[in-house]
């Protein structure tokens, strides 16, 4: 094992009994969830019980049938000015194909959430998402087919990608090795808008 292997072991969140959690302060059922999310309710029951993973899309649009930002799924923190990550620490989720960590959430009124992605080679984030905001996509190594709308963009690294997010948008690991992928989410500062405006379509037919 590498040793960021270890450090991705060690900062992993347990994101079925995240979601569990979530789901039973809110006093929803599965199906209440399964049906806000367009998931079926088994779906949701493995996920929650660890035996499956969830892709990024799903992940979000469960975000928002619970009524939460993504960050929820790291877990809380106290609110501060100033929010210093070491590289051993980040907060991960290991989604379906990929390994998703938090760069710093916590900030006092904040409206940008930087991720890191760590995607195996031909994984994608699933369903295609359009959301209120703007993201900006940093390839740092790999190779990444990023659809906006109806444009197609290869990252190598070094390239950037920056689009509103009311495009229609999803990815997909192009490459023949691991792909490494900074994101950062622009949030409005209206939450309740953000949360509420997110909509999803089909993923393409291609699988």
């Amino acid at each position: 094992m590498t040793q960021d292997e270890k450090q991705i072991q060690q900062t992993t969140v347990n994101v079925g009994r995240k979601i569990r959690g979530l789901r039973e302060r809110k006093r929803l059922s599965q199906q209440a969830v399964a049906d806000l999310s367009g998931l079926s309710r088994n779906t949701l029951s493995l996920i929650e019980r660890g035996l499956s993973s969830p892709t990024v899309s799903t992940l979000k649009r469960l975000a928002v049938a619970l009524g939460v930002d993504i960050n929820a799924f790291f877990g809380t923190q106290d609110r501060t000015q100033i929010i210093f990550t070491k590289s051993g620490q980040r907060p991960s989720l290991l989604l379906s194909g990929c390994v998703l960590a938090d760069l710093g959430i916590g900030l006092i009124e904040q409206f940008v959430t930087p991720l890191f992605l760590r995607i195996e080679p031909g994984a994608r984030s699933g369903h295609v998402v359009s959301h209120d905001g703007q993201d900006f996509v940093f390839c740092i190594r790999g190779e990444i087919l990023y659809k906006v709308g109806d444009e197609t963009f290869v990252l190598n690294p070094g390239d950037s990608l920056l689009f509103n997010a009311y495009l229609e948008h999803g990815f997909q690991n192009s490459g023949l090795e691991e792909a490494e992928v900074l994101i950062v989410l622009s949030t409005p500062q209206d939450g309740v808008k953000y949360i509420n405006s997110h909509s999803f379509t089909s993923p393409p037919t291609s699988d």
